[in-house]
């Protein structure tokens, strides 16, 4: 079986200090996207920068607009933060030659994939989640209309991804243990995707491994600089995986819980894990090693970790979902490239009982 795997990305592990002068070397116009929060807490030094200092959450096709006829062409992009925050600057590296066209029809048309003149950028993320240092393709919602976006091309690798582990400190629980399931989906969904290849369930299975050994210790413990470096590595392993494969089934669900009704990502990939895999299982490759990795016996004692390290909160009833609105999301919950990147397509049937099962 043919495969391939690209990741044309220099990854950097960095301590704050060593960041910091890095970020000393540049000179030029520089545009370096950082929520206040971020820039303050580790007192970064952007004063010779183009500044773009909003906290970023999903961002919209409206957000991605604004910023665009506003900021001045960067010869480069830093984005310190999130997956929101390294989506926003492929965004703008793909999208600012064509600043004066309408994004939402950029979006639907993919005019960008002819783009010659992409910006550079490099993705520091923040969190232990998301994998967008390791991807090609960002998300951008049209809230407006409950339709999620992918801009996709081949030059949105980032340049260089610095891995700091610090930075991922200021995590409470709740957004540890979110960033921290969505790695695990990334990893998971990769490990069954149909173009699962050995190479990339080797990282699946490391990722899981890491993430299922330190996600707990770090919710245990959350100023452990040795446990967010753990599950920095977890993400980053589950990145390079997926992004390779990309995801399946749970983020095509995932997409209309977080658009209605506000769920953040990583829960809302999350709370179809375990149902999915049962239904996914006999097309499972290396069953055994899957197994292992969690140190268990039978997909029972996966669903019991799961359980023990949300403490029973991946239930759509958790989230204010009602039993009424699972036929709005059924309607929604089909992405084409990741619905049907899954071993078994899922009809609107079988997708309605998935969300009956964790109500």
């Amino acid at each position: 079986m043919d495969w391939v795997y690209n990741v044309p990305i220099k990854f950097h592990e960095y301590n704050l200090d060593e960041m910091k002068k890095r970020l000393k070397c540049f000179e030029g116009n520089v545009l370096f996207i950082a929520s206040k929060r971020v820039i303050s807490t580790f007192d970064f030094d952007v004063g010779n920068f183009q500044v773009l200092d909003e906290s970023i959450a999903n961002p919209d096709f409206h957000l991605v607009e604004d910023i665009l006829n506003k900021i001045e062409r960067p010869d480069l992009i830093i984005a310190v933060g999130g997956g929101s925050s390294i989506d926003l600057a492929k965004a703008i590296s793909s999208l600012y030659e064509y600043r004066n066209s309408n994004v939402l029809d950029l979006l639907k048309n993919k005019d960008y994939l002819d783009n010659v003149n992409s910006i550079p950028f490099i993705a520091v993320p923040t969190t232990a989640g998301t994998g967008s240092e390791c991807t090609k393709w960002a998300t951008i919602w049209d809230f407006d209309n409950n339709k999620k976006y992918s801009i996709d091309a081949d030059y949105l690798y980032p340049n260089e991804a610095w891995m700091v582990a610090e930075l991922t400190s200021t995590m409470n629980e709740n957004l540890t243990l979110a960033t921290g399931l969505d790695a695990l989906a990334h990893a998971m969904e990769s490990y069954w995707s149909r173009p699962s290849n050995k190479y990339t369930r080797v990282l699946a299975r490391d990722s899981i491994r890491i993430i299922k050994k330190y996600l707990p210790l770090v919710l245990g413990d959350l100023d452990n600089l040795e446990y967010r470096q753990e599950m920095l590595m977890g993400s980053f392993f589950a990145g390079l995986a997926f992004s390779n494969t990309r995801t399946t089934a749970c983020h095509s669900i995932s997409y209309p819980l977080t658009m209605m009704f506000g769920i953040s990502h990583g829960f809302a990939a999350a709370i179809t894990l375990c149902e999915v895999l049962k239904r996914n299982w006999e097309f499972i490759q290396e069953k055994d090693l899957f197994l292992d990795v969690w140190g268990a016996n039978d997909l029972e004692d996966i669903e019991r970790w799961f359980s023990d390290v949300s403490n029973d909160s991946l239930k759509l009833s958790k989230f204010g979902v009602k039993k009424e609105d699972i036929p709005d999301i059924v309607k929604l919950a089909t992405t084409g490239g990741r619905m049907d990147n899954n071993p078994v397509v899922f009809g609107e049937d079988e997708i309605e009982d998935i969300l009956n099962s964790v109500y």
